[in-house]
């Protein structure tokens, strides 16, 4: 979608990484043969994947991907006295993540891609680095997901991208790009905000409670609450909970919405780019913790359901509002990125299932949350919380937020 590839140019490109264990027989040799496998696999995914090895370009204002073949980066690091245990915390080395705090613009003659695979004790931490502008998550995931079907099983990824962009009819919106908005600074001397991030881990249990709780409240309005609507009707809550914000402040929950289904014709899931639109709801801080869970998760709901073909469309005609990440931490927004759909643990690269995954510091601020499937793979979720450290600590001792159910 050309608008949300321009709104994106503006912010960083994406971080994600994923944690392998090997045997602590594990070799330099054995090591550098991995790295061999991941080199040749990696050439033959942006074979079909191939926009990742170009760069952006400006032209007359318009700014589109270059197909040049310039290439992705990839970078080999080692930390010989770190092991799993040490990085998979809440605060993650930002040393496991090049082009820290680096904005999809510098795409002009930066990599679009660059991956890190660092080599620890007990481990590897394969980190995926991409630009904004050029993808998504469930893009990001379908490249990540071919690319370690094809280092496993050196035949053909089960599912072809789609390149196509001929779906809307919407013009090119010109962008005014001064010189001063590009740095050709790499970042090596990145510094994290001052944030809190933990990572809060949600049940099956919890979430069929809070689902259920929710449907039958509202089963006289002949509505359906998916399970993540009323996990983050509670979450939503309890973090307000936390700010300590006044009765009468504004709070808003806002999702980065998938619209390849919600279009007509719906775009197929192999659709390469961003389909990405921003939809979110507010209510007073009164209003949010005086209702009832299923109250705030029907609002979420609607919120969710009427942004449909037509709605989409009409954002796409809009000129684009680029965004300024500092904007969010005056704010009592909360932010919702990823998806507990995507098919992160199935990246088998031939040495196994990865044991978890995470986020650098990429596009983090007061509120962003960050959304994984639960490894177990049995309805659970992990979430990324992103807070003041003020409002991380209430949050942690906030038992209504912990354990929903037990009073």
């Amino acid at each position: 979608m050309a608008s949300s590839m321009q709104q994106l140019l503006y912010v960083h490109y994406t971080q994600k990484c994923l944690f392998f264990s090997t045997p602590t027989s594990c070799t330099i040799q054995d090591f550098e043969s991995m790295v061999e496998r991941l080199k040749k696999s990696l050439s033959e995914t942006l074979v079909y994947f191939y926009p990742l090895a170009g760069r952006l370009k400006t032209c007359d204002g318009e700014v589109y991907i270059d197909c040049n073949d310039s290439g992705a980066e990839f970078i080999e690091a080692s930390a010989p006295d770190l092991c799993l245990a040490q990085v998979m915390g809440d605060s993650i080395p930002h040393q496991l993540f090049p082009f820290n705090g680096v904005f999809s613009i510098n795409g002009h003659f930066l990599p679009l891609l660059v991956v890190q695979v660092t080599k620890l004790i007990d481990g590897i931490v394969l980190a995926f680095i991409i630009n904004h502008s050029l993808a998504d998550g469930s893009s990001n995931w379908h490249f990540i997901n071919s690319w370690a079907q094809l280092c496993r099983e050196p035949l053909s990824i089960p599912l072809f991208p789609l390149h196509t962009r001929c779906f809307t009819t919407t013009s090119p919106v010109k962008i005014n790009l001064q010189h001063n908005n590009i740095s050709k600074q790499r970042f090596d001397n990145f510094t994290p905000p001052p944030l809190s991030e933990k990572r809060f881990h949600f049940n099956e249990q919890i979430i069929s409670l809070l689902k259920k709780e929710a449907n039958e409240a509202l089963k006289e309005k002949s509505i359906y609450i998916s399970s993540f609507q009323a996990l983050c009707a509670h979450i939503w809550q309890g973090i307000t909970r936390a700010r300590g914000l006044s009765p009468n402040e504004e709070t808003r929950f806002c999702f980065s919405m998938n619209c390849r289904s919600k279009m007509v014709p719906p775009l197929p899931y192999s659709y390469f780019g961003n389909a990405l639109q921003g939809v979110g709801a507010s209510i007073t801080t009164k209003e949010l913790l005086s209702g009832s869970r299923a109250s705030i998760a029907l609002m979420l709901h609607r919120t969710i359901a009427s942004h449909q073909d037509a709605q989409i469309r009409a954002e796409l005609d809009k000129p684009p509002r680029f965004p300024d990440l500092k904007d969010f931490l005056s704010t009592n927004s909360i932010v919702v990125g990823s998806s507990h759909r995507f098919p992160i643990y199935n990246n088998d690269f031939g040495w196994g299932s990865p044991i978890s995954v995470s986020s650098g510091w990429a596009n983090k601020f007061d509120g962003k949350l960050t959304v994984y499937p639960g490894r177990d793979k049995s309805g659970s979720i992990d979430i990324e919380v992103c807070l003041l450290p003020q409002t991380m600590n209430a949050l942690e001792f906030d038992t209504h937020f912990i354990c929903p159910f037990n009073d």
